[in-house]
């Protein structure tokens, strides 16, 4: 742990792959005159681990030094550094004693190695947890869903985290930031601010069960990604979802701040290390010009398992959409007058997004990636009982 470190007000949470390089780069963006909102803490997970994270184990890179290397690099720079075990199952494992011991035995050795914090989803094992190592921070993951003020009231009762982790369909309700923040002063609050995923998606959480399973050490799964399948085709044919999406610009996240939020959370922990530092700096700096949707996690449309489906080498297959063309696109969000933060009726009535389409432009391989992805939907559920 930092001893002494003065906590900052405002600033960003930023994925890590494992790239020790990464903390003396991310030290010059914080060093920035440009910069409005630094790099406070990253957050990284192993492939596999005993609990599991939140991606899959053939999407994130390898960890090829000992832990305690990355955290002491990370802390000389006076960045912090959480690990994440986010997995939204194990199975009932959690009960086994055997099992328990497993856990215990590997969050020791993350703790004495210097982790400051971590997100952690399981309900049982937040609490021993507490019970294990009551002076580490736990911070509630995207998976729990806390969306209202009621779940945030329950969650803290159940399992006395530390941190709010919003749910990640509400990063632009800044009315609910308020809301929370105006209830739990004293619990930082994180938003996710590059999400991709649809609004009020239907798979979030068999995709966690998914992803969970195969990043689960010795689990052996390696199942394809059959939501990824799913939600990239709706995307496809539904282009206007690349607005729908609950992300927010660089240049808008100071609402966010100012309604009690501490952090902003970029994701991308399975990107390359030029990915993260361009889109730290484009947060950090508050500001950017060109193609922002290059930033929104998983902006494209090509993963391994799909290419050996496909049978080839399958191109990049992505959105664009210019941010400076977005100005002006939160403020009914900031107000409260759209119905997705207003009512909580979902998203679809008020064409909002819809009115904004000139900033996007669509990929040119569109057709071509629709039709591999048929291809690839076939190969991943088959075609029937033998």
């Amino acid at each position: 742990m930092i001893k002494g470190q003065k906590q900052q007000k405002k600033g960003l949470k930023v994925p890590f792959n494992w790239d020790i390089d990464l903390f003396g780069e991310m030290a010059k963006i914080n060093a920035a005159s440009r910069t409005l909102y630094p790099i406070m803490e990253v957050y990284a997970a192993d492939k596999f681990s005993v609990m599991g994270s939140g991606r899959t184990s053939n999407t994130v890179h390898e960890r090829t030094l000992p832990l305690e290397a990355y955290i002491e690099e990370a802390h000389r720079h006076n960045i912090k550094f959480e690990y994440i075990w986010n997995a939204i199952t194990m199975g009932g494992n959690e009960w086994d004693a055997t099992f328990q011991e497993r856990l215990y035995g590997e969050a020791k050795k993350l703790v004495d190695a210097g982790v400051d914090s971590f997100t952690v989803t399981n309900t049982l094992l937040c609490l021993k947890f507490k019970k294990w190592f009551p002076g580490i921070p736990v911070t509630s993951s995207v998976n729990n869903h806390l969306d209202s003020v009621e779940r945030v009231k329950q969650l803290i009762e159940y399992t006395h985290i530390d941190r709010i982790m919003l749910d990640n369909r509400h990063s632009r309700n800044v009315g609910l930031i308020r809301k929370i923040h105006r209830k739990y002063p004293q619990h930082p609050i994180i938003v996710l601010v590059n999400e991709a995923c649809l609004p009020d998606c239907s798979l979030q959480a068999y995709h966690q069960e998914h992803t969970a399973h195969s990043s689960r050490l010795g689990s052996g799964y390696q199942a394809p990604d059959l939501c990824r399948i799913l939600c990239t085709t709706a995307k496809m044919k539904n282009p206007v979802y690349s607005l729908k999406a609950p992300w927010v610009r660089p240049e808008d996240i100071h609402y966010l701040f100012d309604a009690g939020a501490s952090l902003m959370k970029l994701a991308g922990r399975t990107e390359s290390s030029d990915w993260i530092l361009r889109m730290s700096r484009a947060y950090a700096y508050g500001s950017y010009e060109g193609d922002i949707w290059e930033f929104i996690e998983k902006p494209g449309s090509v993963r391994p398992e799909w290419e050996a489906a496909a049978g080839r080498k399958l191109e990049p297959c992505r959105f664009k959409i210019n941010n400076k063309e977005l100005e002006g696109f939160i403020e009914p969000f900031v107000e409260g007058s759209v119905p997705c933060v207003k009512t909580l009726n979902g998203c679809g009535t008020c064409k909002w997004c819809d009115r904004w389409m000139h900033a996007v432009t669509c990929p040119t391989n569109l057709l071509e990636r629709m039709k591999d992805l048929e291809k690839i939907y076939d190969h991943a559920v088959g075609q029937g009982c033998p």
